[in-house]
């Protein structure tokens, strides 16, 4: 068998971004996402997207309602970038955002405002918050014009 030589030096990213939200997968994509930060000595971005078609009519309707998860995800993403600066993460960033679809808002808006050169999301959600992250998650790898990581169990 003919020996097999590569001159390939993997990507060393400088940006990851990560999509999390109150879930397993979205620990995990966090969990993925601080590791590859570490690894590369890169930014770290922390996103979570208030997804208003997952309110119902009435919730939307009611300002109280969306301050109040408003709040509740700002609170936890300062969680979450603690918890990545305690992991030895030196550049880390939160970014909050509203929109219809989690995936495009990553894709769209968020990933080119930071400069971002890895997405990092999890192949699943809970229910009713990123909606199906599955078709979220098939979303961002078929239409970031980065490298993407989807994280399993």
């Amino acid at each position: 068998m003919a020996e097999l030589k590569l001159n390939i030096t993997p990507k060393q990213f400088k940006t990851v971004l990560v999509g999390v939200d109150e879930s397993e997968q979205g620990y995990n994509a966090l969990a993925n996402a601080i590791h590859q930060a570490r690894e590369d000595d890169a930014q770290l971005i922390i996103a979570s997207i208030l997804e208003m078609g997952d309110l119902s009519a009435i919730s939307a309707l009611h300002l109280d309602v969306i301050k109040e998860k408003r709040a509740e995800i700002e609170e936890n993403l300062a969680k979450y970038k603690a918890y990545a600066e305690e992991q030895g993460v030196n550049q880390v960033e939160t970014v909050f955002a509203d929109s219809v679809k989690a995936g495009e808002a990553l894709v769209e808006d968020i990933a080119p405002q930071v400069k971002a050169d890895l997405i990092v999301v999890g192949a699943h959600s809970r229910e009713g918050f990123w909606g199906s992250i599955g078709s979220q998650a098939s979303y961002i790898a078929r239409n970031a014009k980065i490298s993407v990581l989807i994280v399993q169990n």
